[in-house]
């Protein structure tokens, strides 16, 4: 039934995750027609600033909150649960205290029309503390198996964030757009809050013990979160460097459009699929749950990534404005890279929930070094499209680490046949991409058979796991 079930939470979380990407696009729409590609470029860094910030002080209690609660047995989940509460609380307010002192610094980094954006950066940043300790509360809702409440809060967070925050883009610009990532972050802390009070009973005393397995996995996890963070951030910095804010903007749009389609596919992952391998009874059991993942994000993404090649031009603009033509060269590169990340995302879920913390701390730093390196060497050379191939590369480096770490702890590589349906999928993306050069007519008949043989082969795997 594990097929069934990836299915199943692959519908629930990827109804929630389309609206949540149309009030994400809605709001992007607004900026590009309002503040234009620079408001766009603007809104990457505001959100990587943001990151690095949530990643340092949630101190990865959003992903070992699950590991902990998770694998422990019922009688001590009680506690656990009390002990991720409180420590969210108490990093929220270190969140705080960092967007306050890091606001000037990086405001004099990011000028607007000549002038350092810290007011811009100081609002965005009161988001840190709302997303740090919704990482505790989701994480609760999460180990717990409560997929439909967290869905429930992430749909209405979105809508009204979005009902909220517009106007203020429309009526005060960039000051407006802080204030709206701010609200994206506030609306769904407090549904999330109500939610896990509803759900929970009166929890036990957190002692200090109880503290030591969250701060001691969490510190090689805040490590990974601010890797990642941090290489997104400074690779926008060298856009900017390379070609300002517009050039950034580009760059946000391919990387924003490239992952949206195929991204409840991810969110699945996180939802369900890493409390299952965290609390699988061994290994082998653990490598069969992320075969099945890989497997079946290959076959729901494939079709939408082949959509993306095939009427990409389209698609950003619908999304963005006609001025964003010179994201365009950068979104089919960006295609390869998400095409990868279906792939590397379940075994690095896999090392997440499985690994020990200095292989987690090794793999992620690698990769992120290579994310961060190679737009230095390909920026020159290629210009803004270099990027984007880094983009690719780098995801192609880091997956074929995370294959070489699956191989030695499980001692088994994926099955031949997600071998051969990876192979499959690039083969198919390959005729997609040379299909729309010919003519775009052959780009959408190839997407369309490429999405009917992900349903036949879909629904062929859903027969073998119901016997």
């Amino acid at each position: 039934m594990a097929f069934e079930r990836i299915l199943k939470v692959s519908a629930l979380m990827g109804a929630s995750q389309i609206i949540q990407l149309l009030a994400a696009f809605a709001r992007a729409k607004l900026t590009a027609l309002v503040l234009g590609p620079s408001g766009v470029g603007l809104v990457g860094l505001l959100t990587s600033f943001n990151g690095n910030l949530s990643a340092l002080a949630g101190w990865g209690l959003g992903t070992s909150g699950v590991r902990v609660i998770a694998s422990a047995e019922a009688e001590a989940k009680p506690a656990r649960i009390a002990s991720v509460r409180r420590l969210s609380a108490l990093l929220s307010l270190a969140g705080f205290a960092l967007a306050l002192i890091f606001a000037s610094p990086a405001g004099g980094w990011i000028l607007l029309e000549g002038h350092p954006a810290t007011t811009e950066i100081l609002i965005a940043g009161m988001a840190v503390p709302c997303v740090v300790i919704s990482g505790g509360w989701a994480a609760i809702l999460q180990a717990k198996g409560h997929l439909r409440p967290l869905a429930r809060v992430q749909v209405v967070g979105a809508v009204i964030g979005l009902i909220i925050g517009a106007p203020l883009i429309w009526w005060f610009g960039t000051k407006g757009l802080a204030v709206s990532l701010a609200l994206a972050a506030a609306v769904p802390a407090l549904m999330l809050w109500a939610a896990t009070r509803r759900l929970e009973p009166p929890e036990p005393d957190v002692r200090a013990s109880s503290l030591r397995p969250l701060l001691v996995m969490g510190g090689a996890l805040m490590l990974v979160g601010l890797f990642a963070h941090a290489s997104a951030y400074l690779v926008r910095m060298q856009l900017v460097e390379f070609g300002g804010l517009k050039a950034a903007g580009y760059y946000h749009a391919a990387f924003a459009v490239a992952g949206s389609l195929p991204g409840f596919v991810f969110v699945a992952m996180g939802a369900d699929f890493f409390p299952r391998v965290a609390g699988a009874a061994s290994e082998s059991e653990a490598a069969v749950h992320a075969d099945h993942q890989v497997a079946a994000g290959l076959i729901l993404g494939t079709p939408l990534l082949s959509l993306l090649l095939s009427a990409g031009g389209p698609i950003m603009a619908t999304l963005y404005a006609a001025g964003f033509d010179p994201a365009l060269p950068l979104l089919d590169w960006m295609v390869w890279g998400v095409f990868l990340r279906l792939i590397s995302w379940p075994l690095g879920y896999w090392l997440l929930a499985r690994g020990s913390s200095r292989a987690v701390i090794f793999v992620e730093g690698l990769g992120s070094a290579v994310m961060t390196v190679l737009p230095l060497a390909l920026l020159p050379r290629m210009g803004l499209v270099g990027a984007a191939v880094a983009y690719a590369i780098g995801y192609l480096v880091y997956t074929g680490i995370l294959l070489l770490m699956a191989r030695r702890r499980s001692g088994s590589w994926l099955s031949s046949r997600t071998i051969i349906g990876a192979l499959a999928s690039a083969v198919a993306l390959i005729a997609a991409q040379w299909a729309v050069v010919s003519h775009p007519v052959l780009g959408w008949a190839t997407t369309a058979l490429t999405a009917l043989a992900c349903w036949a082969v879909g629904r062929r795997a859903l027969a073998r796991s119901r016997i």
